[in-house]
C-alpha cells in the first residue's frame, strides 16, 4: 500500500490570493465606545489572570541585552525638567537648574484619591498649638591661650654617635616573651596532637561500630526478603492449587448432576432402544461409535494421568528450588559471617602490631634516655675526679711551698 501511494504523483493546488502587508509595530489609536472599552478591559483582566505570551507583552524589550535601553519618558515630565527660572545678570554665568516636581496623576475611572501620611509613623493631626519665640544671650568669654613650652638654654658642646637598631637591649627582658610564645606554642601543639589522636581513635571506633551495625542490618534485610519471597511464592502456589481444586470439584459436580439427570430420564426407556435405533440406521458408522466409546475415554484418562504427574513434578521441582535457595542463603550468610570475622581479626592484628611497634619505640626511647643518663653520670663522675685531683695537687703545692 505504501509503495502504491509513493508511486502516485502528488500535486497541491490552491486558489490565488493577495499577499497581506505586515502589521505595524504600534497600531493606530481608534476611538472606541464605552461598551468596547469595557469589553477590552474585561479581556485584559481575564488575560492577566489566565496568563499571557511574553512575545506580545509591551513591557518586554527586544534586542541586544548588553545595549543601553533608550526609553521615551513622559513628555510632560521632560518639559518640566527642562524648564529654568530666569536669571539675573549679577548671578554666576552658570546658574543652577531647578526642576519642578511632577503632578499627582489623576485617579482612574470610578476611583477617588485620598490624602494619606507618608511619615514613618502615624500621628494624629490636631489643631495648631500656641507658639511663642524666645531668645537668650550668654556672657562673652575669651579662652585663655595655651602656655608656651619651656625650652632651657643650651650649653655645652654637641656630640654624636651611631647606634644601630637592636644594639641596646636587655636580653632577659627581650627573650622572656619569645620563650613564653615558644612554650605556649609547643604546649598547644602537643595538646592538639593528643586531641587529634583521641578523636581519630574515637572516629575509627564509631566507624567500626557503624560498619558492624550496617552488616547486621544488611544480613537481616536479606533474610527477611528471602522469607517474604518464599511466603509470596507459597501463597501464589496455594492460590493456584485451591483454584485448580475448585475447578475440578465444579467439573465433578457437573458430571454427577448430568449423570443423575441422564439416568432419571433414560432409565424408564426400554433396554433395546439402542438396538432399535441401530436397526433403524441411526448409528451406521461403527468406527465413530468405537471412537466415542473406547478411544476418547482412554485418551482422557491418559491425559489426566499425565497432568497429575506433571503437577507432581512441578511441585517436587519447586520444593527442590526452595531447598537450593535455603542452602544458598545459609551459605551466603555463613560467608558474610566469615568475612566479618576475618575483618575483625585483621583489624585486631593491625592494632596488635601497632601496640607492639609503640611498645618497641617506648623501650627504645627508655634505653636511649638511660644511656644519656649513664653518660651524664659518667661525665659528672669524671669531672668530680678531675676536680678532686686538682684540689689534691693544689694542697700538695701549698705544702711544698710551706
Amino acid at each position: 500500500m505504501a509503495q502504491a501511494l509513493a508511486a502516485e504523483n502528488y500535486e497541491f493546488k490552491a486558489a490565488p490570493e493577495v499577499v497581506k502587508p505586515k502589521t505595524k509595530y504600534r497600531p493606530q489609536v481608534i476611538q472606541q465606545s464605552d461598551d468596547q472599552k469595557d469589553r477590552f478591559r474585561f479581556k485584559f483582566i481575564l488575560s492577566s489572570l489566565l496568563g499571557c505570551n511574553i512575545m506580545f507583552d509591551k513591557r518586554v524589550i527586544r534586542g541586544n541585552t548588553y545595549a543601553s535601553v533608550q526609553t521615551q519618558g513622559d513628555k510632560k515630565l521632560m518639559t518640566l525638567k527642562s524648564f529654568k527660572k530666569p536669571t539675573q545678570k549679577a548671578q554666576a554665568p552658570q546658574a543652577q537648574t531647578t526642576y519642578l516636581h511632577p503632578q499627582t496623576p489623576r485617579p482612574f475611572q470610578n476611583r477617588v484619591n485620598i490624602d494619606i501620611q507618608t511619615d514613618e509613623y502615624l500621628e494624629i493631626l490636631t489643631d495648631k498649638p500656641p507658639e511663642q519665640e524666645m531668645d537668650a544671650q550668654t556672657d562673652y568669654y575669651i579662652d585663655k591661650p595655651p602656655d608656651r613650652l619651656f625650652v632651657p638654654k643650651k650649653n655645652g658642646i654637641d656630640k654624636e654617635t651611631q647606634i644601630w637598631e637592636g644594639d641596646l637591649f636587655d636580653f632577659d627582658q627581650e627573650v622572656e616573651p619569645i620563650l613564653q610564645v615558644l612554650m605556649n606554642k609547643i604546649l598547644e601543639q602537643s595538646r592538639m596532637e593528643v586531641l587529634e589522636e583521641e578523636e581519630i581513635k574515637l572516629m575509627k571506633l564509631q566507624q567500626k561500630q557503624h560498619e558492624k551495625q550496617k552488616a547486621d542490618v544488611f544480613s537481616n534485610m536479606q533474610r527477611l526478603e528471602a522469607v517474604q519471597q518464599r511466603l509470596d511464592q507459597e501463597e501464589a502456589r496455594r492460590k493456584l492449587q485451591y483454584e485448580t481444586f475448585l475447578k475440578i470439584q465444579k467439573q465433578s459436580h457437573q458430571k454427577i448432576i448430568c449423570r443423575t439427570l441422564s439416568k432419571s430420564l433414560i432409565g424408564p426407556l426400554k433396554q433395546n432402544t439402542f438396538k432399535k435405533l441401530q436397526d433403524l440406521g441411526v448409528y451406521r458408522d461403527p468406527l465413530e461409535t468405537a471412537l466415542l466409546s473406547e478411544y476418547l475415554p482412554w485418551m482422557y484418562s491418559n491425559i489426566l494421568t499425565d497432568l497429575i504427574d506433571e503437577d507432581g513434578n512441578k511441585s517436587s521441582f519447586n520444593n527442590m528450588l526452595f531447598d537450593v535457595e535455603d542452602s544458598l542463603t545459609n551459605a551466603h550468610a555463613n560467608s558474610i559471617l566469615r568475612r566479618k570475622q576475618f575483618i575483625e581479626n585483621h583489624y585486631e592484628e593491625i592494632a596488635r602490631k601497632k601496640r607492639e611497634k609503640e611498645e618497641m619505640k617506648r623501650q627504645e626511647e627508655e634505653r636511649r634516655l638511660k644511656e644519656i643518663e649513664d653518660q651524664r653520670l659518667a661525665e659528672e663522675e669524671q669531672a668530680r675526679q678531675l676536680e678532686q685531683q686538682a684540689l689534691e695537687q693544689q694542697e700538695n703545692q701549698q705544702q711544698v711551698q710551706q
